[in-house]
């Protein structure tokens, strides 16, 4: 085969294989490592020459391709490293914004510069340069690339003079020895891989093969020079590689008329009757050499020489199918990986190690069991007594009615693994020994073998949670934490106040060459084992003995009456006390830290103890040391037990009086008990019964808030959600279970809530709410206009509207419409580690005179209808219309990358507000209460705004007005809408910024500009929702 003619050379494009298993690999280490990081990674390819007949080589990106060539000790015959470029955007938007031609000039100059450098002649691979860019799209497994080979391109042109067989265009005997050179060289590791090359050939017909490096050595001694390279095509025409080979050896070597050789293989053996050689002719441009010179490219893949650049179509890959059988457990713990890539890098090695003894399994047990598995923990004990009664349903989140009558512990297990297949959990059906219960004869033995068992399950776990229903019943549990130096979590309800606090460390032991044994007994230090304070239980304050409360109170004392927000927001205490206590290098011996004092830890503050209540609006950190007389953890008590073990509590469940004199406690003092209702609190079930609630949103907030708008007396529902339940879902969002996966939300609730609650007449609405900022197409307009219409009725047909969608500009349509129509609304927003719960203002009244029909849009009130300054909304105190705040976000902002506990102390807060809001006489129009005021309402603090730090450990109850530059309620946005409807909210849709010219942002933003005012914007940017 010889050309015809000079013609312009033509090569074949190089194929790739970009494996599964590099993607994976790509995928863990954006998701564990790179984070929000999209730099350019460098990655190594593997190229070989062609190995069978009519079969092209592929270009092969695998596993080990992730590391660079420099750290990538992977390389043989058939896989000659490359050095490459990966570039991985952080979303699709910045995949599809990527300036393709400018990247890859960019690629085309590094070659360039390794040509003129020389770099090219120590390492030949770097004329195969390749470029990789992609977006992993984590949350949906599934990655979008496309590759390219830069190739330098010239105004000049690369003209092919001649090309043959090489079994033709040698002899014999060059062919013969050509072969031998070449097995010689691929047999050497050092020169297998090295895919460019020199041939020379001496007058005797002798050939070798050496580096590319010794090329002037084989110039100008009558000898054939050929400059080779692996080929890894099979057609009548050289690769893609020929073409950066060709500027190296015009540019670099000064040679004008290139003589080569292309090699291919024949089942791993050197083919040459189908390898080529030929000669083309280039010109080197003039000026290529000069610094600021960049060369035009070519070698998208699929991207034709010659003709009109296309919009490239990415490539797609699924990864779905990889490891299904641990795909769930990744998607389960992927919010806390994401939580390491702004804030703090979670030990999932430590919380799914750590095993946890749960003491009750009510409606403590049930949150905070769940809240640990979304935490990662995987190993959970549970123990109870008690069997699930109707009236556990609605406030004991994971139990149905299927369960009534059957043991809690047994029922709990497929509840927990059914959110989380990987959850080791284990229901222990005991009860625990309780002071003041005196024991029978015939009952000592069982109640001795409890003791024991008590004790067996407190030296097998790490932590334990106190969420027994009554106090006495953690004495022993506390006791036996501190004889063993294990963490201990209580958590103690009132009627709407809380107490969540972590036990401090066991005692230490004092010098003096004691006996270790009889030191443990006798010599107990007041200082734990790093010498420092020790921190007090939940008894050490107080320094009395306990009775039998059960038999000694009201119904309503001893059947835990709680304000149903209530336990929400003390199990999301409790466990974010136990994740942050894990985290502290020295756990159960830190010290404990106070709101308001600083601290370099990611989580934040480390308490020791948080009373909060719901009626006051407040959070209190407390620091308490252990006392000397303390019931349960002092010495005195601890070195009795370790000398006459479970004697001793036999002793003190059967007389407590002896813990008093053991103590030297001077006065007994009354019990803790559940604190008696007052029975001036009227709570009008009529009221929450009929009450209309209409949840924009089914996501982790919306689950949380139906449950306990159910627990509160609400019985009527309907829920709007526009997603599906995925298994990502299971452990935060409390009411789906893995039956529901790929179900609609809306429709899957319903179930739950009706399994819960079967009196709630509850409705589910599958739709999207309408968006500024997310433009509609032509074709797309009329189904957004209905959704528009639809939501515009829904929440015209509801008396309160709740806020709980997933992200902050589809706040903006159900705001307006709440506005317009004074509807109560409550919104509650997600930040990492702070929350917002607020309940929006009444809407405007009109001037005097009441001008009737579209007059009265012109005629709005700075005032609401009773003449007062209205509250604000959620966009109040933005200086910004409300766009796409999703698109151009990291993955970690779009999806819900919270603590895990947060969410149920915001949805605990919003439906106590929600209830405090209704019950008082001015409903809607009730004004703003900051706390530590004092407030007349039957039912405690009314405030307009609550926000709360887990980090920090505050709680602030702020007030503000509606602003006359507000985006959606203000009369200017309000008047528009009454005028003109939805073409109004069309309009917004697709130019939000017209809202700031309409309010008059714009002119404020340009006077803050002219008088160079610093404008802070108060929307959180950290404020993200549910997936």
């Amino acid at each position: 085969m010889e050309a015809a003619a000079a013609r312009p050379l033509q090569v074949a494009a190089i194929g790739v294989c970009a494996e599964t298993g590099f993607w994976d690999s790509l995928r863990r280490l954006k998701l564990d490592v790179l984070g929000t990081d999209d730099s350019p990674i460098p990655i190594t390819g593997y190229y070989t020459p062609r190995q069978y007949e009519k079969i092209a080589s592929l270009f092969r990106i695998c596993p080990e391709s992730i590391l660079p060539p420099s750290a990538n000790s992977f390389g043989d015959r058939n896989n000659c490293p490359v050095p490459g470029t990966l570039l991985n955007t952080n979303n699709m938007r910045g995949f599809q914004n990527l300036d393709r031609a400018l990247i890859l000039r960019a690629e085309a100059k590094k070659i360039l510069h390794d040509i003129s450098s020389g770099n090219v002649e120590e390492n030949p691979s770097l004329l195969l340069r390749f470029l990789v860019i992609s977006f992993a799209d984590l949350k949906n497994w599934k990655v979008y690339y496309n590759v390219a080979f830069p190739s330098l391109v010239f105004d000049s042109k690369i003209t092919l003079l001649s090309l043959k067989f090489a079994s033709s265009a040698l002899s014999q005997e060059e062919v013969t020895s050509l072969s031998k050179a070449f097995i010689e060289w691929r047999k050497s590791s050092e020169t297998t891989v090295v895919p460019f090359f020199l041939i020379n050939i001496t007058q005797d017909s002798t050939a070798t093969v050496r580096h590319l490096k010794d090329w002037k050595a084989c110039q100008g001694n009558g000898q054939k020079l050929l400059f080779g390279f692996y080929d890894h095509g099979n057609r009548g025409f050289p690769g893609w590689a020929l073409r950066n080979y060709i500027a190296f050896v015009s540019l670099r070597c000064k040679i004008e008329k290139v003589q080569f050789f292309c090699y291919r293989e024949k089942r791993g053996h050197p083919d040459l009757q189908q390898s080529l050689i030929g000669e083309a002719s280039f010109l080197a441009p003039h000026g290529w050499d000069a610094p600021d010179y960049v060369p035009e490219a070519i070698g998208w893949e699929g991207e034709t020489i010659g003709k009109e650049y296309k919009e490239m179509k990415p490539k797609e890959i699924d990864l779905s199918s990889i490891n299904p059988a641990s795909q769930d457990e990744e998607k389960q713990l992927m919010h806390l990986k994401l939580m390491g890539w702004r804030h703090f890098a979670v030990n999932l090695d430590k919380l799914s190690s750590a095993r946890c003894l749960l003491l009750g399994a009510g409606t403590l047990g049930c949150e905070v069991a769940r809240l640990l598995m979304t935490w990662g923990v995987r190993k959970l004990t549970v123990v109870d007594n008690g069997c699930v009664s109707m009236s556990d349903l609605v406030k004991q989140s994971l139990y149905t009615d299927k369960d009534c009558g059957v043991p809690r512990v047994t029922a709990i297990v497929p509840h927990l693994k059914e959110r989380c297949s990987a959850v080791e959990v284990e229901g222990i059906q005991m009860e625990i020994p309780i002071l003041g219960h005196n024991i029978s004869a015939s009952n000592a033995a069982s109640v001795l073998d409890d003791c024991k068992r008590l004790q067996t399950l407190v030296d097998s776990n790490d932590v334990v949670f106190l969420l027994n229903e009554t106090r006495e019943s953690m004495w022993l549990p506390t006791l036996l934490c501190a004889d063993k130096n294990k963490i201990a979590i209580a958590a103690l309800l009132k009627y709407d106040s809380y107490l969540v606090m972590r036990h401090g460390a066991g005692p230490g032991i004092k010098g003096g060459g004691m006996d270790e044994v009889i030191a443990q007994i006798e010599n107990l230090s007041t200082e734990d084992a790093l010498g420092r304070q020790r921190l007090g239980c939940c008894f050490c304050s107080d320094i009395a003995s306990l009775v039998n409360s059960e038999y000694t109170g009201t119904l309503d004392q001893h059947s835990t009456v709680i304000s149903p927000g209530l336990t929400s927001v003390a199990s999301g205490k409790a466990v974010e006390l136990f994740a942050r206590m894990l985290h502290h290098p020295d756990e159960i011996h830190a010290p404990g830290d106070i709101a308001g004092t600083d601290t370099e830890h990611q989580l934040g503050l480390l308490p020791h103890q948080m009373q909060g209540s719901l009626s006051k609006c407040v959070l209190s950190t407390v620091l308490c040391n252990s006392s000397s007389n303390c019931i349960a953890c002092s010495n005195a008590v601890l070195s009795e037990y370790r000398r006459r073990g479970f004697y001793f509590v036999m002793q003190a469940i059967n007389c407590p009086t002896h813990l008093k004199e053991l103590t030297n406690i001077s006065d007994l003092k009354k019990p803790f008990a559940c604190s008696k209702i007052s029975a001036s609190i009227p709570v009008n079930l009529e009221k929450l019964s009929s009450a209309r609630c209409l949840l924009l949103g089914a996501g982790t907030l919306g689950c949380d808030v139906a449950r306990i708008l159910m627990d509160c007396g609400v019985r009527k529902i309907t829920i709007v959600d526009s997603g599906r339940v995925v298994v990502s879902n299971l452990a935060r969002q409390s009411l789906y279970t893995s039956d529901d996966r790929d179900s609609p939300k809306a429709s899957a609730i319903l179930g739950h809530l009706k399994e819960r609650c079967p009196s709630v007449i509850a409705e589910g609405i599958k739709m999207e709410i309408p968006m500024p900022g997310h433009p509609v197409s032509p074709n797309e307009a009329a189904s957004v206009l209905e959704e528009c219409k639809r939501l515009q009725e829904l929440v015209a047909s509801h008396d309160a509207i709740f806020l709980l969608t997933d992200t902050r500009e589809s706040r903006w349509l159900p705001t307006l419409l709440c506005a317009n129509e004074n509807k109560i609304a409550i919104t509650a927003a997600l930040g990492y580690d702070s929350y917002l719960v607020m309940r929006h203002g009444a809407g405007p009244g009109t001037s005097r005179g009441n001008p009737d029909g579209d007059a009265a849009a012109d005629k709005l009130s700075a005032e609401d209808a009773l003449g007062r300054q209205r509250l604000g909304c959620y966009f109040c105190n933005d200086v910004v219309a409300p766009v796409d705040s999703v698109s151009n976000r990291t993955l970690d902002q779009q999806c819900t990358v919270t603590r895990p506990g947060l969410a149920s102390i915001a949805s605990g807060r919003a439906a106590d507000l929600f209830t405090r809001l209704l019950h008082h006489p001015d409903g809607i129009h009730a004004q703003g209460e900051i706390a530590g005021t004092n407030s007349e309402g039957p039912l405690g603090l009314l405030p307009h705004q609550i926000r709360g730090s887990l980090s920090q450990y505050n709680l602030l109850t702020l007030l503000g007005y509606s602003s006359s530059n507000c985006t959606a309620c203000s009369n200017a946005v309000l008047s528009e809408y009454q005028r003109r409807g939805m073409d109004f909210v069309m309009q917004v849709i697709n130019e939000p910024t017209y809202l700031e010219d309409l309010t008059g942002i714009t002119d404020l933003m340009k006077s803050a500009a002219y008088s160079q005012v610093e404008w802070i914007d108060e929307a959180d940017d950290d404020e993200i929702d549910m997936l």
